[in-house]
């Protein structure tokens, strides 16, 4: 029997943020046998789904036990005209992440993230960047369920805490990158008196500086974590009015990297499962990108909607 010595993945998205399955309900893949390229391997992904052999490129390698290694190259986002051939699907990023075990799963969300930041190749070990600790939401098993209303009296007293999905003119959402690159909306718990509209102000101005206009509630959702009584986080939505010259946290003493990301593409780039999906059709919908803009790099001297091609510094 012929040892494999890895996989190669294709991650390819359309407009609307769903990316292409094959068969298996997966991203296309193939295994690497010892002689087998991984450009040869790539290439033979790429004439499956008919496309060119100039439009991708590996955005994670990962090496595990045994001499094995899965590489996943970025195909980026497809034309509109693109369909898929006969037995491939598009489906919702967060759903196919869900249905991976984690390792695969977090090779994906690297990929995705990379890709669409245009970064340098990242390079994992046993599914894990180097360094990396599991996240809270490894370390306690925590499950999420989302709904979309408000929360009732009894809920409103177990909302820990408010995130934002605060969006430009352009229908591009505001995500703020730590040093590790880990992705999140702006928001934090609320302080004492506070209400969460005002949790959301502040939290938006000390982790991306930014100025928004009047939040409406998208949704909450339930965490349950093992040993935990259940709370709540609250998602609210609301446009973007401006974002100043990038600063230290006073929370945590990091300046985050800010990027703008289409509604549509913004779980790409969050890999937060079926909610997130949910959450950001949401946004798409009541914030339609007006002009079809890519991801931007919000550069450190800040952003203004009206100058939203030139970097510009807000006061």
């Amino acid at each position: 029997m012929t040892r494999d010595l890895g996989t190669v993945t294709l991650l390819a998205a359309q407009a609307d943020g769903s990316v292409i399955t094959g068969p298996a309900g997966s991203p296309p893949s193939t295994r690497l046998a010892p002689g087998a390229t991984v450009g040869t391997a790539l290439h033979g992904l790429e004439d499956v789904l008919g496309l060119g052999h100039d439009s991708t490129h590996l955005v994670v390698t990962d090496t595990t036990g045994g001499g094995i290694t899965h590489h996943v190259a970025w195909c980026g986002l497809l034309p509109a005209s693109w369909m898929p051939p006969d037995e491939h699907r598009a489906a919702p990023f967060g759903r196919v992440l869900a249905a991976m075990v984690p390792a695969a799963r977090t090779r994906l969300r690297v990929a995705a993230r990379t890709g669409l930041l245009g970064d340098q190749a990242a390079h994992l070990t046993n599914g894990l960047p180097p360094g990396a600790q599991p996240t809270k939401s490894e370390r306690t098993a925590a499950r999420f369920t989302w709904h979309t209303r408000m929360p009732t009296a009894e809920e409103d007293k177990t909302v820990h805490q408010v995130w934002g999905w605060l969006t430009d003119p352009h229908g591009r959402v505001l995500v703020v990158l730590d040093a590790n690159d880990a992705p999140s909306l702006p928001g934090g718990r609320p302080e004492p008196g506070e209400s969460l509209t005002e949790t959301l102000a502040r939290e938006a101005m000390e982790e991306a500086a930014a100025r928004h206009g009047k939040p409406t509630v998208l949704g909450f959702q339930k965490v349950t974590e093992a040993g935990q009584t259940p709370y709540r986080q609250m998602r609210m939505a609301a446009p973007l009015l401006a974002i100043g010259p990038a600063a230290p946290d006073p929370d945590t003493g990091e300046t985050y990297r800010r990027v703008l990301v289409p509604a549509a593409h913004a779980n790409l780039l969050l890999g937060w499962g079926p909610e997130g999906d949910a959450q950001a059709a949401a946004v798409a919908t009541a914030f339609p990108g007006r002009h079809g803009c890519a991801l931007r790099h919000v550069p450190e001297t800040g952003w203004l909607p009206q100058g939203v091609e030139k970097d510009v510094e807000v006061s």
